[in-house]
C-alpha cells in the first residue's frame, strides 16, 4: 500500500512508547519467586554491549546506555532506515 503525503503527516504527529531492552534470562518460576531483594539476575548479553531499542515489540534499533541528569537514556547508535520505520507504522495503524 502506498503512503501519501497526508498520511505520512498524519503518522509522524503519533505519540510512541519506545522500550529499551537491556538483555534478558531465562529462570523458572522457582527461581523468580525465590528472588529477594539484594539478589542478582544475570542477563545473556555482555557488559558494554548496548541495549536494543523496541517500538511496539519490534526491534528498530540498537543504543549505548548512558546516565544523563541521573537518569537513564541511550545513545542510538544503529536504527532502521526512516522510510522502513514509516512504513512499519503506517501498516501498523491500518490493522
Amino acid at each position: 500500500m502506498e503512503i501519501t503525503e497526508r498520511d505520512y503527516d498524519l503518522l509522524v504527529d503519533t505519540q510512541i512508547v519506545v522500550d529499551v531492552m537491556l538483555g534478558n534470562a531465562s529462570i523458572t518460576i522457582k527461581e523468580f519467586l525465590d528472588l529477594s531483594t539484594g539478589d542478582i539476575l544475570s542477563l545473556d548479553k555482555p557488559a558494554g554491549s548496548g541495549g536494543d531499542i523496541y517500538v511496539n515489540k519490534r526491534i528498530i534499533g540498537t543504543g549505548d546506555i548512558i546516565v544523563i541528569d541521573e537518569k537513564l537514556a541511550v545513545r542510538v547508535q544503529e536504527a532502521m532506515d526512516s522510510d522502513n520505520v514509516v512504513r512499519y507504522f503506517f501498516e501498523e495503524n491500518i490493522r
